[in-house]
């Protein structure tokens, strides 16, 4: 373990819209020492119990052997998700061995014997030592999964090694390794690994589809792919890596130094790819398999690399250095249905900006026009947010200042007239959707003017914009699917005809979760008939409060710049005051008024 400084080469090399070697490197460094002393807190704090000391010991030896194997499994992530879960665990001492926490205490710890058991056979040891079976399964970092037969809950077994041979038993089932660890075998699911080379860079990853500990609680993993599953996944990775390698080369040689795995998620639907990592699991990207669309494919699948490395890359800069404190004000961010605090902001302006500077390389038509468009956009838009604000450290606001000066540029850049319209359209729908379900007007103020409704008079100009500064935010747990027309956007763009299919049905959300016909008649720019669409929306019961931005915008494009500017500004406004109305007004109507007509 050593001490690490933040030098300035290294926080200039990370406070840029792209990825360096050298700091990714330098970042490696940090996690193994933040590991190393998660394993001293926790063979402190767990020395007493059952075969911590002998995995321990074990760990020693094989670390003075093979300090490369050390370090190598050491920053896998599974063993960097083991090591924070149970220091989260480890402050409550009041908790026994014997208690009903699951898994148990004794179970968690006792995961050092396996990590220890995968150094150990890496580095060519002869070893026995006892590690935790868990319905029947012991999961070894980097090698696999062996299964015993077993359906007990908790329970030991044996990891046993000679000449190079390794053996897990337990229950009187015994699974050897097979010569090839990453191949299949009697009772053996080894992790395979995907690997991709172009131009003399390589990309070697573990596809982690054994799940032993969910990287990320809450999304559901694909489980053991098939044959036929993991032959998609390399063939997926090896389309993008030339691309990466060949127009993003820096990128390229960042992510080949600092990715360590990818966790395989169930493809979800069309152009609504997921992506996700944790701070816990440095270099490891969760990622749904990818749209089948050829074209489009090896493009959005490097930038989901790079958006999810980006993440870990700042995370890693915190582990350094604090960046930001919680002013428990929450915001617009272009990224999400949800407000967001001032941490959220950071992450997001640091990941897409990496993800603009991603596009933009690749022009600016087309799919890449449309996205570099709207992301500059976005991240425009958040840093002007965090300049200057008082939550940030000055290194958070040093880092703000120098994305704030390497974006700049780009505002010469003109994507295609029809991306840009798109890029614009989404921007300022995300905006105006996510105020119309978080945003709270006062009730004073829509009280007053919902008595100037129904008196017949014009509005008075009392009732201002709430900012979305944190003031007037409360966060509406029911807002999703605020990217609709972003989704909408591409699918017009890489495949016209499925666009106009989605156009013709009756009920596109079916197929597309959250689209209406209002928005599909938006994107496809038929506005006079995206304003009948909206308005006929709103005054159904069940009309989403999105619809208000909509017809906003569709009022704007139509050339109602009064009733569209109130909506589009002030969604949040129109959505409360129909709703206080005992008679649902006309929304078109609603939205003049508004404006001052």
């Amino acid at each position: 373990m050593r001490h690490h400084q933040l030098s300035t080469s290294v926080f200039e090399a990370l406070a840029s819209t792209g990825e360096d070697v050298t700091a990714v490197e330098a970042l490696l460094d940090v996690e193994c020492s933040r590991r190393l002393l998660m394993l001293r807190a926790i063979l402190d704090a767990c020395a007493s119990m059952p075969r911590v000391g002998e995995a321990w010991k074990l760990l020693v030896r094989a670390e003075e052997r093979d300090p490369q194997a050390f370090r190598t499994t050491l920053l896998d992530p599974q063993v960097g998700v083991w090591a924070a879960e149970l220091m989260r665990r480890l402050p409550s001492q009041g908790e026994a061995e014997g208690a009903a926490a699951e898994p148990p205490l004794w179970a968690e710890a006792g995961f050092l014997g396996q990590f220890a058991a995968a150094v150990a056979f890496e580095a060519g040891l002869d070893f026995d030592v006892q590690v935790p079976i868990r319905q029947g399964r012991v999961f070894l970092p980097r090698l696999g999964r062996a299964r015993l037969g077993s359906d007990e809950a908790w329970g030991t077994a044996g990891v046993s090694a000679r000449d190079g041979v390794l053996r897990v038993a337990a229950n009187g089932t015994a699974v050897t390794l097979p010569g090839d660890p990453e191949a299949d075998g009697p009772g053996w699911e080894g992790l395979r690994r995907i690997r991709a080379e172009h131009g003399g860079q390589a990309l070697t990853l573990v596809l982690d589809d054994l799940g032993d500990r969910p990287v990320v609680t809450g999304l559901p993993a694909t489980g053991r792919l098939t044959e036929t599953q993991l032959t998609a996944w390399r063939d997926w990775f090896a389309a993008m890596w030339p691309l990466l390698v060949d127009d993003h080369p820096a990128s390229a040689r960042a992510l080949a130094a600092g990715l360590r795995s990818v966790v395989p998620l169930p493809r979800g639907e069309r152009l609504r790819a997921r992506a996700a990592s944790s701070s816990d699991a440095f270099g490891c990207v969760l990622l749904s398999a990818p749209d089948e669309d050829a074209e489009a494919l090896p493009a959005q699948l490097g930038v989901a690399l790079v958006h999810e490395f980006r993440h870990s890359l700042l995370n890693g800069l915190i582990f350094l250095t604090p960046l930001f404190a919680d002013s428990g004000a929450l915001f617009h961010a272009p990224w999400r249905d949800d407000p967001r605090p001032v941490g959220g902001l950071v992450h997001g302006a640091y990941a897409f900006s990496g993800v603009t500077r991603y596009w933009r390389t690749r022009g600016l038509d087309g799919l890449a026009g449309f996205e570099f468009a709207l992301w500059r956009h976005a991240v425009r838009e958040v840093l002007a947010t965090l300049r200057d604000h008082p939550a940030l450290t000055r290194l958070g606001g040093d880092l703000v200042t120098a994305l704030t000066e390497q974006t700049a540029a780009w505002d010469a850049d003109r994507a295609g007239e029809t991306e840009a319209r798109l890029a614009d359209l989404a921007a300022a729908y995300h905006l105006a959707a996510w105020r119309s379900h978080h945003v709270r007007p006062s009730k004073t103020d829509v009280d007053e003017l919902a008595e100037l409704w129904e008196a017949g008079r014009p509005r008075v100009e009392r009732a201002r914009a709430a900012r979305p500064d944190g003031a007037a935010v409360s966060a509406d747990p029911d807002a999703c699917r605020l990217d609709v027309p972003a989704l909408l956007a591409r699918l017009l763009l890489i495949d016209p005809d499925a666009f106009t299919r989605l156009r013709a049905q009756d009920d596109p959300g079916a197929e597309v979760s959250g689209a209406g016909p209002g928005d599909l008649a938006l994107v496809a720019g038929d506005t006079q008939d995206a304003v009948k669409l909206y308005a006929d929306e709103l005054t159904r019961r069940d009309a989403r409060p999105a619809a208000w931005a909509g017809l906003g915008l569709a009022l704007l494009e139509s050339g109602r710049k009064a009733a569209g500017t109130a909506l589009v500004e002030q969604p949040e406004l129109a959505r409360a005051v129909s709703a206080a109305l005992p008679v649902p007004p006309d929304p078109v109507a609603l939205a003049h008024w508004l404006g001052g007509a």
